[in-house]
């Protein structure tokens, strides 16, 4: 069983979901190697099976869950003997990166466990009700969603926030980014608003999200961009200044070369009303 719904009433949140299911597999079954656009969390009800991504090999058993990354290749697959049972979730946006962040979910550590069993109950329970849920409601599904989100958080072994201040540089360099995406800030505000060398927050960036600080910064205006672009009333040249770029060509051209497509393209092929893309 699977659902998609388009985030149409969710532009300005911060939060797209475009997907989510259950499937108990056969043994063995094997998806990939594939590609995804946005971050999809797995979890584990019953069984075990394996990932398989450009930075390991990871074995997972029943109450962990596993996240894959936009854009990375990735190959999952079913244990013979003891097939996995799973419930998915495909999810982009500001709130979406902030939770996996704080989870310490990782591309070289993409696998969640719960502290305890009331972490797991939890989590099940909460995915249950999503994806029982009417795809129609999508305020709902979104507060459903951030109640996942808070357990993730709350009972996960690997929760980067921790009481020796481990990755607050990290921490502080990420919060200045969403909070001033709009602005035209660079990579030596950042480091400044740290206290660090910029080469020390590069290698910082690179080793958490796989991405420097500047790739990361693009990628959160252009999906911001994205967001805002399926809202028709906006011109090209409001959404341009609502992501950080005073020029509209410049913008364009940024956009264009992250998407594979102009702006106004985009908007074209993507109205609000349209489907979502099956992946």
């Amino acid at each position: 069983m699977e659902k998609y719904l388009l985030p149409e009433h969710m532009l300005h949140f911060g939060l797209n979901i475009y997907q989510f299911g259950h499937e108990a597999c056969t043994a063995a079954h094997r998806f990939g190697p594939a590609v995804r656009q946005h971050f999809l969390l797995h979890y584990v009800v019953n069984g075990s099976g394996s990932l398989v991504t450009e930075q390991g090999n990871w074995n997972i058993t029943a109450g962990e869950a596993f996240l894959i990354f936009p854009h990375q290749i990735t190959t999952y697959v079913a244990d013979k003997k003891n097939p996995w049972e799973y419930m998915w979730l495909e999810v982009d946006g500001l709130i979406a990166q902030r939770t996996f962040e704080l989870c310490g979910l990782l591309r070289d550590n993409p696998v969640w466990a719960a502290k305890n069993t009331q972490g797991i109950a939890e989590i099940a329970q909460t995915l249950d009700l999503i994806i029982e849920e009417d795809t129609a409601r999508s305020i709902k599904l979104a507060g459903l969603t951030c109640l996942l989100f808070d357990a993730l958080i709350c009972h996960g072994k690997g929760n980067m926030v921790n009481s020796n201040g481990k990755n607050k540089h990290l921490d502080q360099a990420t919060t200045f980014i969403e909070r001033n995406y709009q602005n035209p800030i660079s990579i030596s505000d950042i480091a400044q608003h740290c206290r660090l060398d910029r080469s020390y927050l590069s290698r910082m960036f690179q080793q958490s999200f796989g991405v420097g600080p500047k790739q990361y910064l693009l990628n959160v205006r252009m999906n911001m961009a994205k967001n805002l672009l399926q809202d028709a009333s906006l011109p090209i040249k409001v959404i341009a200044c609502s992501v950080g770029y005073n020029d509209q060509l410049h913008f364009s051209r940024a956009f264009k070369q992250h998407f594979n497509l102009p702006p106004t393209e985009w908007r074209k092929r993507h109205p609000p009303n349209s489907d979502c893309i099956e992946l």
